[in-house]
């Protein structure tokens, strides 16, 4: 019989953060709805409470065990800030006290997204939207699995009851993935992979010529250079990178006009939706302030004909956005861009690797960037005697993403019929 309770709903499980569920939730410093093991403690703050916090996510971001240029509190506060209501998370924050009367570190940042209404066991999911590549919480290097440990017992004590925590679009290689699994098994949890799946990468230190060669031909290569040709015949075509506080409000602005000339303009440009066009300056403007952002642009005759927005955090570049001029498409614009931008990244000693940030099988940087990642979503027991709540909890998210899928699939053969 499940324990879990039978319905919850998502102003229920806000107000259990409130106050504590059991003898180990105690209050910290005065802090209520905190808690505590041993010398960590574990609480959840809305994004109101959050940019109290910057410096410390900051300088977590300088220590974690892997980066996530999404959770750069630059591109997730205003993520978290500009987004609708309905689906802002809550930031999980793990403290370890340092034996200073008060001091204290922050080693672990999470963002989940609380549950609405579950029938059965609940899942607290870490928050991925439609503007990120990745999930991974951050983990502060020096004590990644302790951690993790503390992420999966907080879920666990929370009123909600979910049986289980979902960390989506996470590497399966990397030292959080390590970190969360070593942990389930120290503690007799289980855990399970999901949509696991590989995306185009590059790592730094090849010869560009090689490496785009590697998953295509010589004769493509010399292709995309007689396409560079006849642009050049147009006029002066040169590339630029701009970094710097005081060039990256006016490349956004060209980046978003850009992307709203093409075919975005009617399935979702950034520049259409009021919100994300506030995000996306935001963003980018403080980004730039902490040198975590660089906007690739080719530029023919002065004009933007291609563009890519670049993440930078730690030893990793995420290729986050890319936008080029359709009426040049004969040119392939976006492809020459891409290997200008394979020419910086592969040149580069502080990155170790550019994330293409694609779908799995994109029919164009797959042909181009010939390394992979593999992801997955991770799918993790949180209370060490549940588990009957996380085979309930795995069994519905299993069951909702073959639903999800079957409606996806329905939908595209109507819109082909309706398009013949």
């Amino acid at each position: 019989m499940a324990t879990a309770p039978f319905w919850i709903n998502r102003a229920a499980y806000l107000g259990s953060l409130s106050g504590p569920a059991n003898a180990s939730e105690q209050s910290a410093g005065g802090r209520e709805g905190v808690m505590t093991n041993g010398l960590l403690e574990t609480e959840a703050l809305g994004v109101e409470r959050m940019s109290e916090h910057v410096r410390d996510w900051a300088d977590l971001v300088e220590r974690a065990a892997e980066p996530n240029g999404f959770l750069e509190p630059g591109f997730a506060l205003p993520a978290a800030r500009h987004f609708p209501a309905r689906s802002r998370p809550l930031f999980v924050l793990v403290w370890k006290r340092m034996g200073v009367a008060g001091a204290r570190r922050l080693v672990a940042l999470f963002p989940i997204v609380a549950p609405g209404f579950s029938l059965g066991a609940a899942t607290a999911r870490g928050w991925l939207h439609k503007q990120a590549a990745l999930a991974t919480p951050l983990l502060d290097r020096d004590c990644a699995e302790e951690a993790a440990a503390a992420i999966l017992d907080w879920c666990a004590s929370a009123r909600s009851g979910a049986g289980a925590a979902l960390i989506p679009k996470t590497p399966m290689s990397g030292p959080v993935f390590a970190a969360f699994t070593r942990a389930a098994r120290a503690t007799g949890r289980d855990w399970r992979v999901l949509d696991r799946h590989e995306r185009a990468a590059l790592l730094s230190g090849g010869d560009p010529e090689e490496v785009w060669t590697r998953m295509s031909s010589r004769k493509a290569l010399s292709e995309m250079r007689r396409r560079r040709r006849r642009l050049e015949e147009a006029g002066e075509l040169k590339r630029v990178v701009y970094s710097t506080p005081a060039e990256i409000p006016r490349a956004t602005e060209d980046f978003l006009a850009l992307e709203a000339s093409g075919w975005k303009a009617q399935r979702g440009a950034l520049l259409g939706h009021p919100s994300l066009a506030t995000f996306v300056r935001s963003a980018t403007r403080l980004l730039a302030r902490e040198g975590k952002i660089r906007i690739h642009s080719l530029e023919l005759a002065g004009k933007p004909i291609a563009m890519g927005v670049v993440i930078e955090s730690g030893s990793r570049s995420y290729f986050w956005k890319i936008a080029y001029d359709e009426s040049l498409r004969a040119q392939a614009p976006g492809v020459q861009l891409v290997y200008a931008i394979t020419e910086t990244q592969t040149e580069r000693e502080d990155v170790a690797l550019t994330d293409s940030c694609a779908i799995a099988g994109h029919y164009m940087i797959e042909r181009c960037w010939p390394d992979r990642l593999v992801v997955c979503d991770l799918m993790v027991q949180s209370k060490t005697h549940g588990a009957t709540q996380f085979a309930e909890a795995h069994a519905k998210e299993v069951w909702r993403r073959r639903l999800r899928m079957a409606a996806k699939t329905l939908y595209h053969r109507l819109l082909s019929r309706k398009g013949r």
